[in-house]
């Protein structure tokens, strides 16, 4: 078919006693200090020896740490759930913060039961902080005994539960996984429902510390995990994942599925590497990883907007290996042994409760002509008519912004013609797709009478949506700037000001980045006074564009016109601002942009108001990195200075900047872009910056599309001394282990 279808309360100074060890001859439990405490993070393999370990004293050498430490534990008060505790509720729980730590020495568990609920009772756990996770894995040491009774188990999985909706999962995940290794499914989920009522009933529910910095590192990273999208918190993955694999152990992917689809977190493939590590049997292991690489599936495709960003990214960065990898994955939940998702919602049921609606389809068919793979575009098609689903408006849309991305206008207008004779209206974002099509490549007159039809439609209220029409407005605009005929483009515009739609800054933007490229400042003053008397606000876009206009003339002095012009549009220039212009400057490398993003970050930084902070340097770095300057010597000289600025403001690398600047580095053709890769590479190496799976596939896939075959062998040998891929990355390294196969059986034929 396609082949044809072409209170601020009361702050008290009472200071905690047990924070000062002095008074105290044996250590305390709460008293360890760490930089960066982590509470969610599960354990190694969950093991007894890591439970073991019991919080060190606070006697440091260092005055400093124990400074830090008094300083942290006072903080608590500070904050909004322990703002108003009182002088008898501290001393309080100074007395039994000691008796609990006594306790738990002794292995008393009756008594830490009793202390623990006084403390639970009178709301005064969460003074105990990051120690929190300290105390709950200490008693659950006490329930992996042999000896342990039923009642005394009881006990300790109620501190579990507790302590699991403060933050510290570890103590509740380790007795689900002593249930599972039982073969008591049922206690796991037990304790699991009792960790969902109990969060849910809690009336406040604060972010521990640890749990904050995953989010916001996880956040900032490269999303190259094959679900990447953006990780859920509560409850804690650790946890769905032990309730996966307590349904596993019962054979139940219907369970399993409603447990995923009620708490849409994301597991991490090192997640599920640690959690199954803690099981002997590799069969088990097996079952769990073939449960969660489905429930991801099945939880990606339930948040159509993720799904289709997803998507996205992939077929833009040409990685048509997960796209085919995802695609097989949908077609084996609808039509696999045992499948999950349904075709149509009449298929819907408790066994396969996500339906693929057409927006899923379009998706991926957009998906595979943006990679240049009709064939496999042709397959979907037939795919959708194998399941009875018969492609729609958004399908006829998905196909002609495919041929958008391809140039191939002649295909893009017989599919507009199939898709009229088989009865299908085009809608407002149809008619956006054929238009842009048409003008890419250079046929204004068939775009334009496009339009004429798209205006006849709309004013006779015929077309089938009644969405937002502007962007079609907006893509004519663009499409008679790009096609010569500024004065039609001009025309429009004073047009929609007068009978409407009305004009947005993206209207404007497109005229300001036309004129402006031509520093055709008269007309950039136009635009600007036109988009005052329409109420609109520049964004960073059109100060970066009016900026290259002023430069374009000839203007020594277009900076500070720029921040005049943004202080009369009451724009504040803060450091979103000043970054956002600067990367736009540096989107193209001339000299003077680069003369011109360097002036930017220096009155930065001599304006105590707009510092600019990693993310300006950064970018900043993987410009000058990405791109061939004309002037090298001066690139080169910026970019010292940068490193340097970085270094005087203590401002460091961490792991998301390497990423960045070897994807940079990797991004330029020239010989010095693999040189400077290699050259973070081995700077992460030295400084023992922690490489992830998102590390090694930057590396690898930046080797892979340079073809530097070479080096990606040595590189895939360093990988598998440190880790084994999984996903995403097995499937590179898995490439080039292919090619370098391929190339020892033909030896030196291969040079002939």
């Amino acid at each position: 078919m396609l082949r044809h279808a072409t209170t601020k309360t009361r702050c008290t100074t009472a200071v905690l006693d047990f924070l000062a060890p002095t008074a105290f001859g044996y250590r305390l439990g709460s008293s360890k200090v760490q930089s960066q405490p982590s509470v969610t993070r599960p354990s190694k393999r969950h093991n007894t020896e890591r439970l073991a370990e019991f919080p060190v004293s606070v006697r440091a050498q260092n005055p400093a740490i124990l400074c830090q430490n008094i300083k942290q534990r006072i903080s608590l008060l500070g904050q909004p759930s322990t703002a108003a505790v009182s002088d008898p509720d501290i001393s309080f729980f100074d007395e039994k913060v000691v008796e609990l730590r006594l306790a738990l020495k002794a292995g008393d568990i009756a008594r830490v039961g009793e202390l623990w609920s006084q403390l639970e009772d009178r709301k005064l756990l969460r003074l105990l902080g990051p120690e929190l996770r300290g105390f709950s894995e200490r008693a659950v040491l006490l329930y992996l005994k042999d000896n342990s009774n039923a009642d005394e188990r009881k006990v300790i999985e109620g501190i579990a539960i507790t302590a699991a909706c403060e933050g510290a999962i570890n103590a509740l995940t380790t007795c689900m996984i002593t249930h599972i290794k039982r073969g008591d499914s049922q206690a796991a989920l037990h304790l699991y429902r009792c960790f969902l009522v109990r969060s849910s009933n809690q009336i406040t529910s604060e972010p521990s510390p640890s749990s904050a910095q995953e989010d916001v590192e996880d956040a900032n990273g490269l999303a190259l995990d094959f679900l990447g999208d953006q990780l859920s918190n509560q409850p804690n993955s650790p946890l769905v994942l032990a309730a996966i694999a307590a349904h596993a152990l019962e054979d139940s992917f219907e369970g399993a599925l409603k447990t995923m689809l009620d708490n849409p977190v994301r597991i991490s493939q090192p997640t599920q590497k640690e959690f199954t590590a803690s099981f002997d049997d590799f069969s088990f292991r097996a079952k769990v990883q073939s449960y969660v690489w489905r429930l991801g599936i099945a939880r990606l495709v339930s948040r159509h907007h993720s799904f289709n960003i997803h998507i996205t990214n992939l077929s833009n960065s040409q990685d048509l290996s997960q796209v085919q990898k995802l695609y097989r994955a949908i077609i084996d939940g609808l039509n696999g042994p045992e499948p999950y998702l349904a075709a149509h919602d009449s298929q819907k049921s408790s066994q396969r409760p996500i339906v693929i609606h057409e927006i899923n389809w379009a998706a991926f068919l957009t998906g595979f002509l943006r990679c240049h793979r009709r064939d496999l575009a042709e397959n979907l098609w037939n795919d959708m008519l194998k399941y009875g689903i018969q492609p729609g408006v958004i399908t006829w849309t998905a196909l002609l912004d495919g041929f958008d991305s391809m140039g191939e206008a002649d295909a893009a207008s017989t599919g507009w013609d199939n898709m009229i004779s088989q009865g299908i209206r085009p809608g407002i974002l149809t008619y956006r797709a054929i238009i842009s099509t048409l003008f890419n490549v250079r046929r204004p007159e068939d775009a334009i009478e496009k339009f004429a039809m798209f205006k006849r439609e709309l004013t006779n209220n015929s077309l089938p949506d009644t969405g937002d029409v502007l962007p079609v407005y907006n893509t004519v605009l663009h499409g008679l700037l790009n096609n010569g005929r500024p004065g039609d483009a001009d025309a429009l515009l004073q047009n929609l000001r007068q009978k409407g739609p009305k004009p947005d800054i993206v209207s404007y933007n497109t005229f300001l980045r036309h004129h402006g490229r031509r520093g055709e400042f008269r007309a950039v003053s136009v635009l600007l006074e036109r988009l005052r008397e329409d109420g609109l606000t520049g964004d960073a876009f059109t100060f970066s564009s009016v900026l290259s206009a002023l430069l374009k003339v000839g203007r020594t002095d277009a900076i500070d016109i720029i921040l005049s012009l943004m202080k009369k549009q009451n724009v504040e220039p803060n450091v979103a601002v000043f970054s956002a212009i600067i990367d736009h400057q540096l989107r193209e490398p001339s000299e003077q942009g680069l003369r011109t993003a360097m002036e930017l970050l220096q009155k930065m930084e001599t304006n105590p108001d707009v510092q600019p902070n990693d993310v300006t340097y950064t970018g900043v770095l993987a410009s000058l990195h990405r791109h061939v300057w004309p002037n090298t010597a001066l690139a080169e000289e910026c970019r010292r200075y940068v490193l340097k600025r970085m270094k005087e403001r203590n401002i460091r690398f961490n792991r998301v900047t390497y990423h960045i600047l070897i994807k940079a580095c990797l991004e330029n053709p020239e010989p010095e872009g693999l040189q400077g890769a290699l050259g973070y590479y081995r700077e992460m190496a030295n400084w023992n910056t922690p490489m992830n799976y998102d590390t090694w596939y930057v590396l690898l896939y930046g080797l892979i599309s340079r073809e530097e075959w070479a080096v990606a062998d040595e590189m895939v040998e360093d990988l598998l001394r440190y880790i084994k891929p999984v996903g995403a990355l097995e499937s590179l390294v898995g490439r080039i282990q292919r090619r370098t196969t391929w190339r020892m059986k033909l030896g030196p034929k291969i040079y002939v």
